[in-house]
């Protein structure tokens, strides 16, 4: 899998907030459901290689979450649920990958509201994969 999908995964298997596909989607957030949140792979650093190895030992990409909703409220609320889930990965096995780390760039923030006036919060994130 790759690593929106196991970021993906682990929300949808540790939150009754998000489920993949009806309010949980990968690399877009479309225009319904009205309540809905994303996973974006966006630019992280290049991977890191340990001492002796011949290729990269372990991968440091960022995903953004966003979530949307009608209410700022309950926005704010996702994204800070999402926040706390993802902040408490370390040295675990999401689906069949080990993350070493994923923490917050920033705290999650109030990124745009969209064309129909709706707010959506991000929160961008850096993760360390083994590869």
């Amino acid at each position: 899998m790759g690593m929106i999908e196991d970021v993906g995964a682990y929300l949808d298997s540790n939150s009754t907030r998000w489920a993949a596909g009806p309010s949980l989607f990968y690399n877009f957030l479309p225009e319904e459901p009205a309540r809905a949140a994303s996973i974006i792979e966006t630019g992280g650093v290049a991977p890191a290689r340990a001492f002796g190895s011949t290729g990269p030992s372990w991968e440091r990409g960022r995903v953004q979450v966003a979530c949307r909703s009608t209410s700022s409220a309950t926005a704010r609320g996702d994204i800070d649920a999402a926040f706390v889930l993802l902040e408490a990965v370390q040295n675990q096995t999401l689906t069949s990958n080990v993350f070493l780390r994923i923490s917050a760039v920033q705290s999650p923030f109030l990124m745009e509201r969209d064309p129909r006036g709706r707010p959506v919060f991000a929160c961008n994130f850096d993760v360390w994969r083994v590869r």
